[in-house]
């Protein structure tokens, strides 16, 4: 073969692989964190939806996600028909695991990796629920009940307190809002230093009256699922504290030091992230 032929063989292979590049539309994986208990199956789940952060998307089915921990494939799946993505795990020992998830390359979709986290204790391990409002310096105005709080700097000695409480607890950190802002949501607490744990997105109904009822339902559904030493729980809003206090759950609400509002019933009411630890004894 000359050496004319073989260059314009290479530049069509170039211009084949950016038209194939730029003809995928864009996907985003989001990841869903377990708890888990050593040596029993946990689901690895994550959805595949269309579109980038931020905008309104739509499940995408039948594409291969592959599963990866560390440098070991833990096998692919399909997704589904909701864009879900499933597969089983078990954890060999107590620990934190961090599973990377990819789409494998196909000529529709592109999307970027992903990591899940199975944070893997034993069940008599305390949890300890952290609204991320509660490690948020607020905007203003200040954030409403069960809504996200938009990215901001996380509030002073929040990082080290929660670092130290990571040893006696398994810190669970929860995102009451749309299922979209968990890879956001990830990005900002490494990003700020937090120590490492999973994070539930919890979305909540528009009608004010069911929003209450439905953040008892899904602290109760972990609890379903053997966790049921939830030992404390730190956040913003005076109805998600009346709600961990009606379950027996020790509620610590972080205000601001000018707040007036009234205290929630059975919460305590900290300023400061350096009184936390007192606060939960």
């Amino acid at each position: 073969m000359s050496r004319s032929r073989s260059a314009h063989i290479g530049i069509l292979l170039v211009l084949f692989s950016v038209k194939f590049a730029s003809a995928r539309s864009s996907a985003s994986i989001i990841p869903f964190d377990q708890l888990a208990q050593p040596k029993q199956p946990v689901r690895l789940a994550v959805r595949l939806v269309t579109g980038g952060l931020g905008l309104v998307s739509q499940p995408i089915s039948g594409e291969r996600i592959e599963f990866i921990l560390k440098d070991r494939s833990l096998g692919k799946t399909l997704s589904g028909g909701d864009g879900m993505a499933v597969k089983s795990f078990v954890p060999s020992a107590p620990g934190l695991y961090t599973i990377t998830v990819r789409l494998v390359e196909n000529p529709r979709y592109e999307a970027g990796p992903v990591e899940l986290s199975i944070a893997c204790r034993n069940a008599s391990v305390p949890i300890l629920l952290v609204a991320v409002s509660s490690v948020r310096i607020p905007s203003s105005p200040s954030p409403m009940p069960f809504s996200p709080t938009p990215p901001s700097d996380a509030m002073p000695e929040a990082v080290k307190v929660l670092s130290g409480l990571s040893k006696p607890y398994q810190l669970l950190y929860l995102e009451t809002g749309d299922e979209a802002l968990i890879p956001e949501t990830k990005d900002w607490l490494t990003h700020q230093g937090f120590p490492p744990a999973p994070l539930l997105a919890w979305p909540m109904p528009d009608e004010t009256e069911r929003r209450t009822e439905r953040f008892v339902e899904r602290v109760q559904e972990v609890r379903d699922a053997g966790w049921k030493n939830i030992s404390a729980g730190i956040t913003r809003s005076a109805a998600e504290a009346e709600a961990l206090s009606g379950l027996k759950i020790k509620a610590v609400v972080m205000a601001e030091e000018d707040d007036e509002n009234e205290k929630p019933e059975g919460a305590t009411i900290v300023t400061s992230w350096k009184t936390v630890p007192a606060a939960l004894k």
